[in-house]
């Protein structure tokens, strides 16, 4: 070797230690950017086999185990299809954070116990559990998030494919961190390529599938990476491109084995099963028949049973293929789904936003609505009055400035929530009043909306000049006569609202006397 050729290996090797060292300098530069707690999921997801030894530890030597070491242990667990192993445990921190008030820690043990329910196939248990997550957690929270997409895997599940998409919007619409967690968007992407492979063909789900499996490389999760490789397969299945299939089945077989996600492993083994014949196909079927039982998974073991009695009956074994075939039957009588649609109909609130209310509300929040004085404030209330009205299912909704005269009571048979509004300041200037009929359920969704109702008129306010904002929701600032103008200016818009001039109506009676004030006071 000569010495250039030395010194330009040398060169080479070089540049190669440089970009190591840069890679790791960067490396450590994003675990430090990191939160604690982004770390340490990041630590579950990527050595799950070194994280779980130490909380099973940190578990078994406390009474009342830190919820979050459970939780921890459960997502490793659940991925091996041991979840049920912590059932009880969980179910106890579940009790034990409802009876001390921990919302937000019962909200997220609940979410967990959905999932178990849901692998195991106990669909109306999964749907219950989701339900009062919800029922717990704040919208915008990853809990509400993760029970929305569970409840779009029960829609799936029966079929309900409009109402499954619907879910997933709303799990979208309500979580304001998807774009800075990459776990939670590989975890929607995957669903959305579900759906749109059965509602518009395999082609159409290909982008959302690349997308899950970008971010869940980014994240680490080799899980989600397996699953988006299934639906690969299941994709190139559909366009008959049964070789690829094949690989990608494969492919995605390999890495949920070494990842030890048996769930998933049992899914691309029935897949493999179908794209085989003969005694492949067999062997196939009866491996995913084993991790259905070893994980007590009913839907899965009820899947496996139908496709070897399906090989059974070509084979021309008549006797195996109607024991399985039975055995599936008695299986999917099992999983209570005749109890499900009913359920889901009940949770409709949480699936769909029947009247349009976070399209209006979001509609609202992005329009360049100009105000000069709280006359225009009022006026853009009333015009949007209506709609909010019914966007929010209310039988009633007013806004009662400070300063103002009491409102009527509410009558029997009425049930109020209330939402304060405050100016720049933070000084409240006044009050919406929602309404419902007596006994009506105000969910954490609905008081999400109030808020972001009441941050809408904020926006509002806080475009008026500091004169005018000032005589907001108390004694003006303005003389009498300004008031008066203001007034009439107001009643003048409510009048052109209504559909022109009104003729013989109190509002007719309230802009004559308002127009007499303010000639008189000028």
């Amino acid at each position: 070797m000569t010495t250039g050729e030395r010194i330009e290996l040398g060169g080479r090797d070089g540049e190669k230690r440089a970009r190591r060292s840069a890679a790791r300098s960067a490396g450590n530069a994003t675990r430090a950017a990191l939160t604690p707690q982004a770390r340490w999921e990041r630590l579950v997801m990527r050595r799950p086999g070194l994280a779980l030894p130490r909380l099973q530890r940190l578990i078994a030597r406390e009474d009342e185990p830190p919820f979050q070491a459970l939780l921890g242990a459960f997502f490793i667990l659940e991925r091996w299809g041991r979840g049920p192993e912590l059932q009880a445990e969980l179910e106890r921190a579940l009790a034990r954070a409802l009876q001390h008030r921990l919302l937000e820690e019962a909200a997220e043990l609940s979410e967990a116990l959905g999932r178990m329910h849901y692998q195991r196939g106990d669909y109306v248990q999964a749907c219950n559990a989701w339900s009062q997550t919800l029922e717990l957690a704040d919208d915008e929270t990853r809990w509400a998030c993760l029970a929305r997409i569970g409840l779009a895997h029960l829609c799936f599940a029966l079929g309900d494919w409009a109402r499954g998409g619907r879910v997933l919007d709303q799990a979208e619409l309500h979580y304001p961190r998807l774009g800075d967690d990459p776990y939670m968007r590989s975890k929607i992407a995957l669903n959305r390529a579900v759906s749109l492979r059965a509602t518009q063909g395999p082609q159409a789900a290909l982008p959302r599938l690349d997308e899950a499996r970008a971010d869940a490389r980014a994240v680490g999760h080799r899980d989600y990476e397996a699953e988006a490789m299934w639906h690969h397969a299941r994709c190139a299945r559909d366009s008959g491109a049964l070789d690829h299939a094949l690989a990608l089945a494969l492919e995605a077989e390999d890495l949920s084995r070494r990842s030890r996600y048996r769930w998933l492993q049992a899914q691309t083994l029935l897949l493999i099963s179908e794209l085989r014949r003969g005694a492949e196909a067999v062997a196939s079927a009866q491996q995913a028949l084993a991790l259905g039982e070893a994980i007590q998974s009913r839907s899965l073991q009820a899947a496996a049973h139908g496709r070897l009695g399906q090989l059974m009956a070509e084979q021309e074994q008549l006797g195996p293929s109607w024991y399985h075939q039975q055995q599936r039957q008695r299986l999917e009588a099992t999983l209570g789904q005749t109890e499900l649609p009913a359920r889901l109909e009940q949770l409709a609130r949480f699936d769909t936003d029947p009247h349009g209310a976070e399209g209006l509300l979001l509609a609202l929040g992005r329009a360049s609505l100009a105000v000069a004085t709280r006359a225009d404030v009022e006026s853009h209330w009333q015009q949007a009055r209506q709609r909010l009205l019914e966007g929010l299912a209310l039988t009633d909704l007013s806004l009662r400035w400070a300063g103002a005269p009491a409102s009527t009571p509410v009558g029997a048979g009425r049930s109020v929530q209330t939402q304060a509004v405050r100016d720049a300041s933070g000084a409240v200037v006044a009050e919406l009043q929602l309404e419902r009929a007596a006994g009506a359920v105000w969910s954490r969704a609905d008081r999400s909306r109030a808020e972001r109702l009441a941050g809408w008129l904020q926006q509002l306010l806080a475009q008026l000049p500091p004169a005018e904002a000032a005589g907001v929701g108390g004694e003006s600032a303005e003389d009498p006569a300004a008031q008066a103008h203001a007034l009439v200016a107001m009643l003048e818009r409510l009048a052109a609202d209504a559909g022109g001039p009104p003729s013989a109506s109190r509002l007719t009676q309230a802009l004559q006397l308002a127009r007499r004030l303010a000639a008189r006071l000028s």
